[in-house]
């Protein structure tokens, strides 16, 4: 995988969790009327990660992201099991899903950017 195709996935991955973590910060406070602050250290976290790039912080990232994705499909999986499956069950899989092949992505990021720098 080329370096510059490489940052470019590493980017899009700082964007979604940047955006998925706006959205509930947005959504918590418009429709549940409360401010939620773990929204908004998710959304801190990300915003730095993306601006500093720290590769020990993408594999500690990626390493609690990992089973907050696994699980999260299978609640919205086993929801859908019972309630039946409607748009909303499968959007909220198909983000547990693309959450956790970047989560993979940002576990395996450390590695790549480990080597990089080894080798310069």
């Amino acid at each position: 995988m080329s370096q510059s195709l490489y940052k470019k996935l590493l980017t899009a991955a700082y964007g979604f969790y940047i955006v998925l973590s706006a959205a509930w910060l947005i959504t918590s406070f418009a429709v549940g009327g409360y401010f939620n602050y773990i929204s908004l250290i998710t959304l801190g976290i990300f915003s730095a990660q993306a601006y500093y790039r720290h590769r020990i912080a993408n594999l500690a990232l990626g390493i609690i992201l990992l089973p907050a994705s696994i699980l999260g499909a299978l609640f919205f999986l086993s929801w859908g099991g019972k309630s039946g499956f409607d748009s909303f069950i499968y959007v909220m899989l198909s983000l547990s899903v693309v959450s956790l092949i970047l989560s993979i992505f940002l576990v395996f990021s450390y590695l790549r950017l480990s080597f990089n720098t080894e080798s310069k």
